[in-house]
């Protein structure tokens, strides 16, 4: 599984409420997490309310490489039927010597946003 595609469904695990922030501490740097503490509170309307029938899921995701090296990444995400939104993030490699961050390249979530 590539990076954004991991980044992807963690994101919306989140923003949906399945899991809590917390869970991608170390992946994500500072301004992002407060982008996605926010976020996370403005669209409640990405939280199931009830039994909506369908588990989100990352529909589709697009990355591209920036000249720095850097991944800029939109989704296509599904909340329910017929109910779709984007997701748009930045991640940036840490490099080797990295201490954290997800896959061999050691990848941060920098910036995220959704609508």
């Amino acid at each position: 599984m590539s990076a954004h595609d991991w980044f992807a469904g963690r994101l919306l695990d989140v923003l949906t409420g399945r899991q809590p922030l917390t869970m991608l501490a170390g992946k994500v740097r500072d301004e992002a997490y407060q982008q996605l503490w926010e976020l996370h509170a403005q669209r409640a309307d990405w939280r199931p309310r009830g039994n909506r029938g369908r588990t989100p899921f990352v529909y589709r995701c697009h990355s591209y490489r920036t000249y720095r090296g850097a991944l800029e990444v939109c989704a296509v995400v599904c909340l329910d039927r017929d109910v779709f939104r984007a997701l748009a993030f930045r991640l940036e490699s840490g490099g080797a010597r990295a201490t954290s961050g997800y896959g061999p390249e050691r990848w941060h979530c920098t910036a995220v946003a959704a609508e």
